[in-house]
């Protein structure tokens, strides 16, 4: 059986899709690319934005048209929170949703040998209340130098804008043991990054039932500094990243508890979504501007030059120039090092549904091409202020660029680096080098 697979969406589908590949394989499948014929094709969707369900169903059909004869199965938040339009597509076989990712390999099986099942299983959300076992993960998509490890499932917050916590269900955690387990694994394979991923990492163990035993030195520490420090004490060479985190979770003293970790990376994905507080307050986020960039003053004044990432949504209903100001001003307050634009569209089930004074979408264009061009700038002077620094680069492949080659890695606060080639294949290891100027889309170095 040959098995292809399209992943849209967060890091947790591309972790969620690699234990599937790994199920298939244990089975005596072979995993070709998505432009390859195969006898199955699996699309693990997003549902984040009504962009991401375009796309899911344009990739169901662009698969399908591969091989028409194939069995096409899909899954992920857009299968999960429009079960009933997905298996209406001509092109669907088989519609499994999240908390079933784990059956979906022996699903197909009994399919293709003739077992009946049914076509759509999809389970309510008051019913994705475990973590769903999909094993130890052993691999993983961005190839062999960093991998991801899930540790969490669902969120409580409910922000107006978000469909995640109907697409993935109540907060539940995975054991530390098995965390600790397959990071253990993954690094002795010969990863040299672990990024910990969940739909909201910050809610690791939050939930009244989690069941974990505190070893020694671990009084008082949060659930997600545990595994951080657990993960920390490894006695190889390796970093820690976190995907991200949620100042709806954390705040100023949590992130000053978490950021001293040796091993953890210098950089942060800390999402602001706006930097209004009363269109912050529109969207449930529970912070306001000042609490947000006091987190981002705890984080500068333990490293000037750490890399924080962040997400903004334009447009948001009710949002005004004033409040689309103070976003701005957000930005180039905080520096980032990237920031990820989003026009605001209205989902279906969400309270930012039901929200009046839409803002017309010439008006969101406009905000996020401005948004987009200062957030360009804020990235250019943060690179800038690493010139001249030295820092430790994970190098991760190799480009050629105007006929010369380089190698191409990131630092711990995540700017992209290229270092022009040696006669060494130092892909896959860490380099110290020093940053001396700006290049495409990061930073020239020298070993």
């Amino acid at each position: 059986m040959r098995v292809a697979f399209h992943t849209l969406g967060c890091k947790v589908n591309q972790y969620e899709t690699e234990a599937m590949k790994e199920a298939f394989v244990s089975r005596g499948a072979e995993i070709v690319g998505e432009d390859e014929p195969a006898d199955v094709y699996v699309v693990n969707t997003c549902t984040v934005t009504n962009i991401a369900d375009r796309k899911s169903r344009q990739y169901i059909r662009r698969m399908k048209g591969v091989n028409p004869d194939a069995f096409v199965v899909v899954t992920g938040c857009y299968a999960q929170v429009e079960a009933e339009e997905v298996s209406s597509l001509p092109e669907v076989d088989l519609v499994i949703g999240n908390g079933l990712k784990s059956t979906i390999c022996d699903e197909v099986f009994a399919r293709l040998e003739g077992n009946a099942t049914d076509a759509v299983k999809v389970l309510e959300r008051s019913e994705l209340n475990y973590y769903d076992d999909m094993g130890l993960v052993a691999s993983s998509e961005s190839g062999m130098t960093r991998a991801y490890i899930k540790i969490q499932e669902g969120c409580d917050r409910f922000c107006a804008y978000c469909l995640i916590p109907f697409a993935r269900g109540t907060v539940r955690s995975r054991s530390p043991e098995e965390i600790i387990e397959e990071a253990n694994m993954l690094l002795d394979s010969g990863y040299k990054e672990l990024v910990l991923t969940g739909i909201n990492t910050a809610l690791y163990g939050t939930e009244e039932d989690f069941d974990w035993e505190r070893l020694p030195g671990e009084e008082g520490l949060k659930p997600i500094e545990m595994i951080i420090s657990r993960l920390d004490s490894i006695d190889k060479d390796f970093r820690i990243r976190l995907s991200s985190l949620e100042p709806t979770v954390v705040d100023k003293d949590d992130v000053e508890s978490i950021i001293k970790y040796d091993k953890l990376c210098h950089h942060l994905h800390l999402s602001v979504q706006s930097g209004s507080s009363r269109v912050l307050k529109s969207m449930n986020r529970r912070y306001s501007q000042e609490d947000y960039l006091d987190i981002v003053r705890a984080i500068r004044e333990y490293d000037p030059i750490y890399g924080i990432t962040t997400d903004i949504i334009v447009g948001f209903s009710g949002e005004t120039e004033e409040n689309f100001g103070e976003s701005l001003k957000v930005v180039r307050e905080a520096g980032f090092g990237k920031v990820h634009v989003f026009r605001y569209s209205k989902r279906k089930g969400t309270v930012g549904e039901r929200l009046p004074d839409e803002v017309p979408g010439d008006v969101k264009n406009r905000r996020a091409e401005i948004l987009s061009s200062i957030a360009d700038e804020t990235a250019k002077e943060f690179m800038l202020k690493n010139i001249g620094t030295r820092h430790r680069v994970l190098i991760e492949e190799k480009l050629t660029i105007d006929d010369r080659e380089y190698f191409v890695g990131y630092t711990g606060n995540y700017i992209r680096t290229y270092i022009e080639c040696g006669d060494n294949d130092i892909i896959g290891t860490f380099v110290e080098a020093e940053l001396c100027g700006l290049m495409e889309d990061g930073c020239l170095a020298k070993i």
